[in-house]
């Protein structure tokens, strides 16, 4: 089964009260490490149902949302429709192999893609072709543990990535390092032992 489809079994499943609370605090750290985003045009890969764009919505101008599930839109979609907001669109598509027609964005977002990825630094340099010059990417995804990470309610297996790889992306795609740190720990029960998985924020700049 594909990403997509996958993550289409589980959409309203995936939509919990912790995944929320999760959105915020990715949406306030990423906020506290750039300057007034009033006018921001955000693109956000893999936005899945939503709720990272529902809270940033208010501090930026316009969103533009991508997801490969379904599932996941039509949740998202039926929040937008609730709320009454104007400033996001969502698409259906592979923004790593469909090209998009616009451009010159102030702020690309991956929240937990890149490891569906298999060449994270051609990732990085097409997400780049999308940033104006001066723009930012805000990578969200887990820092390498001594063992799996299964995300919500699906059969997702990955191990993370550290720091050292990470920079070594951006040297690969010559952005510019703004932040980087742990934001949020997710603790989850495997084999009978809880265990901690932290999540970091790279935040890096395209001059």
């Amino acid at each position: 089964m594909d990403t997509g489809k996958r993550f289409d079994t589980v959409a309203n499943r995936y939509d919990t009260p912790d995944k929320e609370e999760r959105s915020r605090i990715f949406v306030n750290s990423i906020l506290q490490h750039l300057p007034d985003t009033s006018d921001f045009k955000v693109m956000d890969i893999g936005a899945g149902t939503g709720t990272v764009d529902m809270i940033l919505s208010d501090h930026v101008r316009e969103i533009v949302a991508f997801d490969l599930s379904q599932g996941m839109l039509d949740v998202f979609r039926q929040k937008i429709e609730r709320s009454g907001k104007n400033n996001i669109r969502i698409y259906k598509k592979d923004i790593f192999s469909e090209d998009f027609p616009e451009k010159d964005f102030d702020l690309v977002i991956t929240s937990m893609t890149f490891h569906h990825l298999k060449d994270p630094v051609s990732a990085l340099n097409r997400l780049k072709g999308y940033l104006k010059k001066g723009g930012y990417i805000a990578i969200i995804d887990l820092y390498r543990e001594d063992g799996s990470f299964h995300s919500d309610n699906t059969d997702v297996f990955h191990f993370g990535f550290d720091r050292e790889e990470v920079k070594n992306w951006l040297k690969e795609t010559s952005l510019e390092e703004v932040y980087y740190g742990i934001i949020h720990t997710l603790q989850k029960e495997r084999e009978g032992q809880k265990k901690d998985y932290p999540i970091f924020l790279i935040i890096a700049i395209k001059n």
